[in-house]
């Protein structure tokens, strides 16, 4: 009877690793969905039908060094929480934060980049000089970004949402909008390239966040990008992409950021 038993376990355990063995396999093969932003410059953004960006060439180092295959699935910003939590997408790297990640209850990443928003009025605008000065204001941003969450707390503010953040650029040029609220460099970006001196960005960058790449609670990859995020911040390839991208090199490094960020977390109040 002990043979019996001894051998209907053998079984049992001999199916459970052959199903665990064919589930890393399945996950490993798998291709893996991964949002971008349509238009964020620079970090995500699509241009003669190629993607590209900081966030597009960190991520392909990335996925080659966690041996990820993948589709890079362009989206809108606002809808890239959903596709999240509805599975249409497996991760999100498009200019997200850990903040937009604990608010919508998302698994991220150890951090990548240290941002902040900023202000954009018209060149000849002497009211706004900063925010303190954006109540009763209309102010134009991209829906679900961290610039829409900041607007809908200002008092009395008329919000502008829309699916791009350059229609929200072109209601500041056209003076629909008081103001735009941002992410600092890709409103550096559109000053240096599209808004031909019409604009410019008033007092100081505020709301200081964190980038990473979002996913799906319970998910099977951040474990690994953690990993190779190290892996490609250790071996230069991440301050050679910096380099690209920005025109200097980083200020701050992502483990750098890693620690700021676990500090700010254990001294909220």
């Amino acid at each position: 009877m002990n043979e019996g038993w001894r051998s209907k376990r053998g079984i049992v355990l001999w199916i459970t690793l052959l199903i665990a063995l064919i589930a890393s396999g399945c996950t490993q093969n798998k291709t893996v969905k991964v949002g971008i932003e349509e238009n964020f410059r620079p970090y995500t953004f699509i241009d003669g039908g190629e993607k590209k960006g900081f966030e597009v060439d960190l991520w392909q180092a990335i996925a080659e060094k966690s041996k990820l295959k993948y589709e890079l699935v362009p989206m809108e910003m606002g809808e890239l929480n959903k596709g999240l939590k509805s599975g249409a997408i497996d991760l999100a790297i498009a200019g997200k934060t850990i903040t937009d990640a604990r608010s919508n209850d998302l698994e991220y990443s150890d951090p990548y980049f240290q941002t902040n928003l900023v202000i954009l009025t018209a060149s000849e605008n002497s009211v706004i000089k900063g925010k303190d000065d954006l109540v009763d204001k209309a102010i134009a941003t991209e829906n679900g970004s961290p610039g829409f969450y900041y607007a809908s707390e200002i008092q009395g503010a008329k919000i502008h949402g829309f699916s791009k953040i350059s229609d929200a650029y072109a209601e500041l040029k056209s003076h629909t909008a008081d103001a735009v609220i941002v992410e600092e460099r890709n409103a550096q970006d559109f000053m240096k390239n599209t808004a031909q001196g019409a604009v410019k960005i008033v007092g100081e960058p505020f709301n200081k966040d964190s980038l990473a790449i979002l996913a799906k609670k319970k998910n099977k990859y951040i474990g690994r990008i953690n990993e190779a995020l190290q892996s490609v911040s250790k071996d230069g390839t991440y301050e050679d992409l910096y380099t690209k991208w920005f025109t200097s090199k980083p200020k701050m490094m992502p483990n750098k950021i890693k620690k700021e960020v676990e500090h700010d977390l254990q001294h909220e109040t």
